[in-house]
């Protein structure tokens, strides 16, 4: 009985050893054939895809013998057939002559050869897209420069390196920055420079016969003496009139100590600068034409050339604070002169710390908003004062706080703070004729950072040209710092030469 069972077992087991083995057989079979079979379909099909239709083609085309498929020696030619179709012109890589033979090469490919150059069989304008088109070996026009910020650097690094650049006094007085009269008052003087003389002409020809010039006399006076301001006279002094200096057309206008205006004329002016052809920049008019803009008033900027004091209401911080930070302000016309507006404070960092819009205490005359970018709604939703301004600045602008900015003689006298810890971008970037021409802010950031400000119609951003003269200011560091690391590299190989008695002795 257990023998049978043995027996039994082992048939089992070959049984199904055999069925495996056969079915191994059949898979591997399946799989030779079928792979054949599909690379011989495949083949089919890419030749059809490739080769021409064979309605395209005359049917008088003699078809060339085969040779078998193992031997590559093609059979002589046994005639020529003329066809010609433009599907092949993209094959023939733009050659319009008549096609002699089409055939097909080993690997399944399309091939035809053409000869006769003379006949065109396709459209010329066809034949003309096909070809390719010449190369352009002009150099491409180069992009433009991308904007530049240059890398922040700490608070603390940053004040140190300012220290060798803050404005001395004496540069202060001369840049027309308020200074005290004396320690802790409210009462500020500043110096305005004349403006030039203009030349005189070296063609101009001298009267022996004019009359002698007497000073203080009314020949040949103009009005403006003092520089724009005259002697006043009794009725002057009963009325109490000044006379100012208009800065859009350089007509006087007398007004009121109270800002009524005695001189009722139009106000006709530029508001472009001359340019190098003497000619605006506004109109393209030359120099001494007629204005191409008209305003109701005349107005003055609240200073005059010489001395200016004592001027009331100046502030300063008592306390040290730290920091670096950079101002810009921007005004508009008053009775009073050019009046703080808007103001806007950027940290070193590049973060806004400050920026509101201020009420004109003096009646308004002109907005400014070309230049100030303040429009009369932004006025009407105004709520500070300038005493308001005043004490937010003073909450973190301390005795050693370093203000940054472009012109900012300007902003502290619109600001009425008296700060003696400054650095004017005016100064870091001197003009190339020298002092008193100075580089507008416009052009040092197109110049040095790629930057565009002070483009727009609607006026200028008191944020943009604060962040501009920071920027400036920390590429100005930036630059020294990559100056003194040459220069130290330089010292050390000099020191690393060799000694040479002929160059040490020249």
């Amino acid at each position: 009985m257990g023998d049978n069972n043995a027996g039994q077992t082992m048939d089992v087991f070959v049984l199904a050893g055999i069925t495996l083995a056969v079915c191994v057989i059949i898979h591997f079979i399946y799989k030779t054939f079928g792979s054949k079979q599909k690379e011989a379909i495949e083949h089919e099909t890419e030749s059809n895809l490739d080769s021409p239709n064979e309605e395209a083609i005359s049917e008088t085309a003699v078809p060339e013998n085969r040779t078998s498929g193992k031997s590559k020696k093609r059979a002589p030619w046994k005639g020529k057939t003329d066809f010609s179709h433009p599907w092949l012109l993209k094959n023939l890589k733009g050659h319009p002559g008549t096609v002699l033979l089409v055939d097909f090469s080993g690997n399944g490919k399309f091939m035809a050869a053409t000869c006769n150059e003379t006949v065109a069989t396709v459209d010329s304008a066809s034949a003309a897209a096909h070809r390719r088109k010449p190369r352009d070996r002009r150099r491409p026009p180069p992009a433009p420069t991308a904007p530049s910020t240059p890398q922040r650097i700490s608070t603390e690094e940053l004040a140190e390196a300012l220290r060798p650049y803050l404005l001395s006094p004496k540069r202060m007085w001369a840049l027309g920055y308020p200074l005290e009269i004396e320690p802790n008052s409210s009462k500020a003087v500043v110096y305005i420079n004349p403006p030039p003389r203009p030349r005189l002409n070296p063609y101009t020809t001298w009267d022996v016969n004019a009359p002698e010039f007497v000073p203080g006399g009314s020949q040949s006076d103009s009005g403006r003496g003092s520089w724009g301001s005259t002697p006043r006279s009794d009725s002057d002094e009963e009325t109490d009139i000044v006379e100012h200096l208009c800065v859009r057309c350089d007509h006087m206008f007398r007004m009121t100590r109270d800002g009524e205006y005695l001189t009722e004329d139009m106000c006709n002016y530029h508001w472009g600068r001359v340019s190098g052809d003497s000619c605006y920049s506004c109109c393209k008019a030359p120099v001494g034409a007629r204005g191409c803009s008209i305003a109701r008033f005349h107005v003055w900027n609240g200073t005059r050339p010489g001395m200016n004091g004592p001027l009331e209401g100046y502030v300063r911080a008592r306390s040290p604070r730290g920091g670096v930070y950079a101002i810009d302000a921007e005004m508009c016309y008053t009775t009073a002169g050019l009046e703080l507006a808007s103001i806007a404070v950027i940290a070193a960092d590049g973060r806004l710390v400050y920026k509101s819009l201020v009420k004109p205490s003096s009646p308004l005359l002109d907005h400014n908003t070309r230049f100030s970018g303040i429009r009369p709604r932004d006025l009407a939703r105004a709520t500070k004062t300038l005493r308001d301004v005043q004490n937010d600045i003073l909450g973190f602008v301390g005795t050693d706080t370093i203000l940054v900015g472009h012109a900012l003689e300007n902003d502290l006298r619109a600001l009425k703070l008296l700060h003696s810890a400054v650095v004017d971008t005016c100064a870091l970037y001197p003009h190339a004729r020298g002092f008193p021409m100075r580089r507008s802010l416009r052009a040092l950031s197109e110049e040095l950072l790629g930057r565009s400000v002070q483009r727009g119609s609607g006026g200028h951003s008191p944020l943009e040209d604060a962040r501009a003269a920071m920027d400036l200011v920390l590429l100005k560091v930036h630059e020294e710092r990559a100056s003194r690391q040459r220069a130290a590299i330089s010292n050390q190989l000099q020191m690393l030469q060799p000694y040479d008695p002929l160059v040490s002795a020249a």
